[in-house]
């Protein structure tokens, strides 16, 4: 059955869900969600920086120094655990590569606080860690050409076009995204 309060009461509710000054007040305790400001928490920092920097620092001993130990616990067993043999120090320097490659991808990501420039900035870590794969398999002379020369070649061009994009391409700030409330308040 239908009443004239239940009308009344329907026709209220439309003019409520129709009301600029009601839906702006909605719209108004709605997050906001700006496009500029996207960085990670502090403590997600803070954890990542100090992880990776262990990580990068033996990355670094893998790819240079192959077989020295670092005063990290545990680093001398490692290292003893792997021996000394040409192939097995050449190993490690690819190890360390990839160490470095993964760690410098995270604190790219986690460091910045902005998004518009990540992509150039994880090409210029990825294309100069590319270039130096390609550098360090190519003076690997146990294995001939035939071999690593793929592999070479294969990291050398994706390091040159990565690091060619990254340090060429012009690339533009992306417009903020403002809320619902804040551009009502600039109407």
């Amino acid at each position: 059955e239908i009443s004239s309060e239940s009308v009344l009461e329907s026709v209220s509710l439309a003019q409520d869900v129709t009301n600029p000054s009601l839906l702006n007040r909605r719209r108004a305790v709605q997050p906001t969600h700006r496009i500029s400001k996207m960085s990670p928490p502090q403590n997600v920092k803070a954890v990542s920086v100090a992880c990776n920097a262990v990580v990068l620092i033996m990355g670094a001993r893998n790819v240079f120094s192959p077989g020295t130990v670092l005063p990290i616990p545990g680093d001398d067993k490692f290292v003893a655990h792997f021996g000394g043999s040409a192939a097995t120090l050449f190993l490690m320097q690819l190890f360390g590569l990839f160490m470095l490659s993964t760690a410098g991808a995270k604190l790219t990501t986690v460091v910045y606080d902005e998004g518009t420039f990540l992509r150039q900035k994880l090409f210029t870590v990825l294309g100069a860690l590319d270039l130096l794969l390609a550098f360090t398999v190519f003076n690997y002379k146990a294995l001939g050409a035939e071999v690593t020369g793929g592999f070479v070649a294969m990291h050398a061009l994706e390091g040159a076009v990565f690091l060619h994009d990254a340090l060429t391409r012009e690339r533009k700030v992306k417009r903020v995204q403002r809320s619902a409330s804040t551009r009502s308040k600039r109407a």
